[in-house]
């Protein structure tokens, strides 16, 4: 069973000037990441703007980071998304990229206990 350890970084999500996902920038900065001793890599984090992409857009940032990785740390994708069939969805398609790890918000328009997370 996989193991959560360690320091696991949310990645900034790299754009150009034209507010478009940047790769090649945000390879570099996962590189440097990885190469400064981070555990794991966790694209669409806390820190990666899920909410400002669509689908497809937040698909090509997560197989970026999983090339990027290139099996070196876990990859712990974030795929949460409005609705928990859109979240279905897309998890199931990330997970095909390889990644080692899904990780879903709870529903950021409803307020929920502990209790609900758990169950």
């Amino acid at each position: 069973m996989f193991e959560a350890k360690g320091l696991i970084t949310p990645v900034l999500t790299a754009l150009d000037e034209n507010e478009k996902f940047n790769p090649t920038a945000y390879k570099d900065f996962i590189n440097m990441l990885i190469e400064a001793g981070v555990h794991g890599i966790f694209p669409l984090g806390t820190n990666g703007e899920f909410y400002a992409f669509n689908n497809d857009e937040k698909y090509e940032i997560i197989k970026t980071a999983v090339e990027a990785v290139n099996g070196r740390v876990p990859v712990y994708a974030g795929t949460g998304c409005v609705t928990t069939k859109e979240t279905i969805e897309f998890s199931l398609k990330v997970k095909d990229l390889g990644v080692d790890c899904l990780s879903v918000i709870s529903p950021y328009f409803v307020s929920v206990s502990q209790e609900d997370i758990y169950n």
